[in-house]
């Protein structure tokens, strides 16, 4: 990590705030030192005009993202900088992060102090100087981190190896926890004591770590089927946490079911200020096609009353299969672009390239900086999903549309078409006489030049049914975007 006023100021935070590892309590001024560093304006945040979106650092925005792993803090030098660089070069800004250490080449959080043998009352720095860069080089990037603390397939395949383990540790007595379900879950609905007050422990030196960033959000769990006492406990414990660091931060728990998910998030909104809905991207426990962007409609409209964030951290779906669980590649990519159609904050590609995700391989890059193209034309925190305003040309087959639609109605109106040649109908329900269009090659990456076209009135203006059509015939069988606008007079 570059030593510098910057990094300076934030050890200084560190040692400051929170007293580790001995769990004394935080000095009187923890809030007012917090402030030196992170400020309101400056930390990631539901957008004050629209909060089915984030903002950040003052400016609303929109998270795209993808990478080749889903635990990247365990990522050192080159191999994370570059990966990060080339995600910004896309105008990608979001990445996932399991607190996971389960890969070939990853630490533990605990000090080995012999062969195979962990004391849990001891760091091991280097894991914690891992987190550290990582987070200091996304935030460099203006990255967003979506954190998740818990992942219980952390310990399905690496148990007798695990410091949580106590065959693996000086601290656990043999015995008092078996396996990952006591660790994650039984360790509070069991009152497992000692090993509870060492999760504390390590929830509240990662706290020390994250709080001093402000592009993090938080996640508990990692497709969780745990109780809701569970996820609510860690919630509320990582926000009392920042409160005592005077921050505020943004909590989710991601449910296996994407539904859970939301009804978790809405019945407890109090712990709570975003979902996410990633379980939805893949075959197994969501939609594909029209059945996915449906799914998501319905539950806009349940959280319509309160609207928050609807996140996307994970979209499966790989070329590599088959995995029926995960869906095709082209799926994926399908997905990608329904989420943002659907008016959600956030959509990530999985990790990595293979049978469970696409990664940031060459699919996932097209995709990115076309998105991101898209994103520089059409001012989308103004705009809501429209289908409503779309309409087969072919009156008797409409299920051969398959077409989605963003609108500011009267100013912009952006229509995103899967791979295939469609011919659909757009009202543009304000009276108009001229729209102009031009279209996104979305595998190219290039803009059609502008066209103007007539707006069809039908029936007079007194009629019922009176209304206007632009027809939108894709200029091949590519996946594209138009981008319509009225012609002012």
């Amino acid at each position: 990590m570059p030593f510098n006023i910057y990094t300076l100021t934030r050890l200084l935070f560190i040692a400051l705030v929170f007293v580790i590892p001995d769990g004394t309590d935080q000095p009187e001024n923890a809030a007012e030192e917090n402030q030196e560093v992170i400020t309101d304006n400056n930390v990631i945040q539901p957008y004050s005009e629209n909060s089915w979106y984030w903002q950040y650092e003052g400016e609303p925005v929109v998270l795209i993202g993808a990478s080749d792993d889903d635990n990247l803090y365990q990522w050192t030098g080159k191999k994370l900088t570059d990966h990060l660089d080339l995600l910004t070069s896309l105008g990608g800004n979001y990445v996932r992060n399991t607190m996971s250490d389960r890969d070939e080449g990853n630490v533990y959080a605990f000090d080995e102090v012999k062969d195979g043998v962990y004391d849990l009352d001891q760091w091991n720095q280097e894991y914690w100087d891992r987190l550290e860069f990582f987070l200091e080089e996304t935030s460099k990037r203006d990255i967003i981190v979506q954190l998740t603390l818990w992942d219980h397939f952390d310990l399905s395949g690496s148990w007798d190896q695990h410091p949580w383990n106590p065959q693996n540790n000086v601290n656990l007595e043999e015995g008092i926890i078996e396996g990952e379900e006591d660790v994650y879950g039984g360790s509070l609905s069991q009152n497992i004591e000692p090993v509870l007050n060492y999760q504390q422990k390590y929830i509240k030196k990662l706290m020390s770590v994250t709080l001093q960033y402000g592009n993090v959000l938080y996640n508990i769990n990692n497709e969780g089927s745990q109780s809701s006492e569970w996820d609510n406990y860690w919630a509320k414990f990582i926000k009392q946490q920042a409160n005592e660091a005077g921050r505020d931060i943004h909590v989710t728990s991601m449910i296996f079911d994407p539904s859970s998910s939301v009804r978790h998030a809405m019945t407890f909104s109090d712990i709570y200020s975003y979902v996410d809905i990633s379980q939805n991207n893949q075959d197994s426990r969501g939609g594909r096609g029209p059945a996915h962007y449906n799914n998501i409609m319905d539950w806009r409209k349940k959280l319509g009353a309160n609207p928050m964030p609807m996140n996307n951290v994970k979209v499966y779906g790989s070329q590599d299969g088959p995995n029926y669980s995960a869906g095709s590649g082209r799926e994926a990519v399908e997905r990608f672009w329904r989420n943002i159609f659907a008016g959600t904050a956030s959509s990530r590609f999985h990790r990595p390239a293979g049978t469970w995700g696409t990664g940031l391989n060459e699919r996932a890059q097209t995709s990115l900086k076309a998105m991101s193209m898209l994103l520089e034309e059409l001012d989308i925190f103004n705009a809501s999903p429209h289908n409503d305003l779309l309409s087969s040309f072919v009156e008797l087959q409409p299920s051969a549309m398959e077409a989605y639609c963003l609108a500011d109605i009267g100013e912009q109106y952006a229509v995103y078409f899967p791979g295939g040649r469609y011919t659909i109908d757009l009202d543009p329900w304000v009276f108009a006489e001229k729209m102009k269009i031009k279209w996104l090659h979305i595998n190219e990456g290039t803009w059609s030049e502008e066209e103007i076209v007539d707006v069809q009135w039908e029936g007079g203006i007194n009629q019922w049914g009176h209304r206007g059509t632009v027809r939108l015939e894709t200029p091949g069988n590519e996946p594209y975007v138009a981008l319509i606008e009225p012609v002012e007079e």
